[in-house]
C-alpha cells in the first residue's frame, strides 16, 4: 500500500464495503483516519493491517466486541495471545455444545420421520403426528 489511500481504494483492496470500514471506525475498532484538504478520509498502511486483522479474527469466530477487547489489550502494550487462547476454547466449547444439540435434534427428527413413514395420516387439527403427546 502506498503511503495513503482513500476509502474506495482501501475497500477494493480488502474486499470490505466502505460503509463497513466507517462502521468499524465508529465502533472504535479502527482509529480515525487523517483527512485530506477536501475532508476525504485518508487511510494508512496501519489501517489496512488493522482491517486485515479484524477480517482474520472474524473468520476465527470472534465477535466485534471480542476483537475490540483484543485490540485494547495490544494497545495497552501486551500481547493478547492468552485471551485469544481463552476465547478460542470458549468458542470450541460452545460449538461442541451446539453440535451435540443438533445431533440430538437430528436423532429426534429421524425418529419422527420414521413414524410418519409407517403411520401415515393421523387425525388432528392440522396433523396428529405433530400435535401428538410425544411431539412436544
Amino acid at each position: 500500500m502506498k503511503d495513503s489511500v482513500l476509502i474506495g481504494e482501501l475497500s477494493r483492496r480488502l474486499g470490505i464495503p466502505a460503509h463497513t470500514i466507517r462502521y468499524y471506525e465508529g465502533l472504535g475498532l479502527l482509529p480515525p483516519p487523517a483527512r485530506a484538504g477536501n475532508r476525504y478520509r485518508v487511510y494508512s498502511s496501519e489501517h489496512e493491517e488493522r482491517l486485515q486483522f479484524i477480517q482474520k479474527a472474524k473468520r476465527f469466530g470472534f465477535s466485534l466486541d471480542e476483537i475490540k477487547a483484543l485490540l485494547a489489550i495490544r494497545a495497552g502494550g501486551n500481547l493478547p495471545c492468552e485471551e485469544v487462547k481463552r476465547l478460542t476454547k470458549m468458542h470450541l466449547d460452545e460449538l461442541n455444545d451446539r453440535i451435540d444439540r443438533m445431533l440430538a435434534f437430528r436423532d429426534e427428527l429421524l425418529e419422527r420421520y420414521r413414524k410418519l413413514e409407517t403411520a401415515g395420516a393421523a387425525p388432528g387439527l392440522v396433523c396428529g403426528l405433530i400435535e401428538g403427546k410425544d411431539s412436544s
